[in-house]
């Protein structure tokens, strides 16, 4: 015998059996059992969600001996034949190929005949839309004054496309795409029937492949199980659909935030040898963007994405990356992308290439109102910069000097750090990550102490150019060093010469951790002779007149 797909067979045969339509199979059981059945019906949605299963299952509602009747039996003559698609009473016509005026008037002759056998003689004609113009005016008049006998289920995805004429004579129902949490739900029952091994991931993977049809989602799923031998894996639906793994979505758009433009194109030449379809990455890109955008907007708005808890927390991480501007940008640049994929004679590796190294390249968006700002306020300090980082001089109140007598040259003056610089660049924790071995390494040759002492701390968080920095609980004594006025200076004016932007930095200890304890503590626990011999030693004595520092506690070392 031979193998019948998944999609043929597990078609709905009842109307409790159609995925994720109940607002249109509750309605037409209604219609039913209260004798307000319709002759002209439009179906209209996105593809496989189950428009012609539902048209048939009506059929059957219809034709059935015990009928019309909500639920059809599915075991007398008439609901057989319309399983098998061999009923003489319901002539399915697919308008994509059957165009004509010509192939109208047939219809339109053929349904003045009274039915084989059944109590109707039902027209399901599937893309509708595609029916010339000539042939919806051949349609109007019998769908306006259809036979007792007749009845029409028409179906479309492009109902747009469906004269108004049309569409006033039928009852529309629109049908929705399947989400992913039903549709996996629905896989994971018919895997389930066919012993197969499949994890939820893998499942959620295939639903959201599937973009909302049923029948696609199936088509999916008998391709991978013919793929695999054993169970099914999240990686092996990746590999055998040729997508694009997730992990690699976030490590691109990681790239993007921290500015790497290296880092973006090596992952190109990893996305090409690999062998995925360029497409098929700006499509999954497209997609990851939108939920950084939608996490963005409203961090409680997870209810509008199919996502684990973890994954959540995963895109909200990312998301804080990204102010919602940027996101818009970026969704604009790979949608941009697409177009030129399609329509472009480009090669697609440096298209992908050029809009890599665009994009990790791009800056910040900044608001109209802080640039106005900045206008208003000017450069805070003699030798600031505009907005576009050009060289500016404060003017002097004081009145100007004679020409005939030169002004006098002004005294050089010292300074520890940059000049300072109005900058509008807005700065992220990746941006930060990435460049912060960088800036260490320039803070450690004008300032060897201070480096080290900022080479310990976590980067915790940047909120608004903000930097929250956290030293562990062992890092009391560097706390208070960097936070001394003239090393704060110099590391805030480092830090904004650096990653050119004004950035503020606060420093706070983790306390988070069991068993640890406080200096003042471990300080105490300290044998009373090693307290005195550490207090006494002439080493340590100047080592705190050279650093301005005092003991805040001593440390055992097992």
């Amino acid at each position: 015998m031979s193998y019948l797909v998944l999609a043929r067979k597990y078609r709905p045969q009842k109307f409790e059996d159609v995925v994720a339509q109940e607002h249109v199979t509750r309605t037409l059981q209604n219609s039913i059992t209260n004798d307000r059945v319709g002759s002209g019906y439009l179906f209209c949605g996105p593809r496989g969600t189950g428009k012609t299963t539902t048209a048939r299952i009506l059929a059957k509602a219809v034709n059935c001996v015990n009928g019309p009747t909500p639920r059809p039996c599915d075991e007398c003559p008439p609901c057989g034949e319309i399983t098998k698609g061999a009923s003489l009473d319901v002539l399915e016509i697919d308008a994509a190929s059957n165009t004509g005026v010509d192939d109208i008037r047939r219809l339109r002759e053929n349904v003045r005949h009274s039915p084989a056998g059944g109590k109707k003689l039902i027209y399901i004609i599937d893309e509708v839309h595609r029916l010339s113009g000539p042939a919806f005016d051949a349609l109007l008049k019998t769908l306006e004054e259809p036979p007792p006998h007749a009845m029409f289920i028409l179906a479309t995805t492009e109902p747009f496309k469906v004269p108004e004429t049309i569409l006033s004579r039928t009852q529309r129902f629109d049908f929705k795409r399947v989400s992913v949490n039903d549709l996996s739900e629905h896989l994971r029952r018919i895997a389930q029937a066919e012993k197969l091994k499949v994890n939820d991931t893998a499942l959620r993977l295939i639903a959201r492949k599937a973009d909302g049809s049923v029948r696609d989602g199936l088509s999916l799923l008998d391709q991978i199980a013919a793929y695999t031998t054993g169970g099914i894996t999240e990686a092996e639906v990746i590999e055998a659909l040729g997508l694009v793994d997730r992990n690699f979505l976030f490590e691109f758009t990681g790239a993007i935030a921290s500015k790497e433009s290296k880092a973006s194109m090596r992952l190109i030449k990893r996305l090409f040898d690999g062998g995925v379809d360029p497409k098929d990455f700006v499509t999954e890109l497209l997609e990851h963007l939108r939920i950084l955008l939608v996490l963005s907007t409203d961090r409680q708005s997870g209810d509008l994405l199919s996502l684990t808890e973890d994954e959540l927390n995963e895109y909200a991480e990312q998301a804080g990356h990204f102010s919602m501007g940027d996101i818009i940008r970026l969704m604009k640049t790979a949608a941009d992308l697409n177009a030129d994929l399609k329509d472009s004679g480009l090669d697609g590796r440096l298209l992908l290439e050029m809009t890599a190294v665009k994009m990790t390249e791009m800056e910040s968006t900044v608001k109209l109102e802080q640039v106005l700002d900045i206008i208003d306020k000017g450069p805070d300090s003699d030798g600031g910069a505009d907005l576009f980082g050009r060289t500016e001089k404060k003017k002097s109140d004081t009145p100007s000097r004679p020409l005939a007598e030169p002004p006098r040259p002004a005294k050089a003056e010292r300074t520890e750090g940059p000049t300072s610089v109005a900058y509008t660049r807005a700065v992220n924790l990746p941006m930060l990550r990435a460049g912060w071995d960088n800036f260490l390494s320039i803070l450690r040759q004008r300032r060897p102490m201070l480096a080290s002492q900022l080479g310990v701390v976590e980067l915790r968080e940047v909120k608004d150019n903000k930097i929250l920095m956290i030293y562990p609980p062992s890092g009391e004594n560097s706390k208070l060093i960097v936070e001394r006025s003239e090393n704060l200076k110099m590391i805030v004016s480092l830090l904004k010469e650096h990653f050119k932007a004004n950035l503020a930095i606060r420093f706070d200890i983790d306390r988070s951790k069991e068993g640890t304890l406080e200096p003042e503590e471990e300080y105490n626990n300290v044998d009373t002779t090693v307290k005195e011999s550490v207090e006494k030693s002439p080493r340590v004595a100047r080592i705190l007149e050279k650093v301005n520092g005092k003991i805040i506690g001593v440390k055992k070392i097992r």
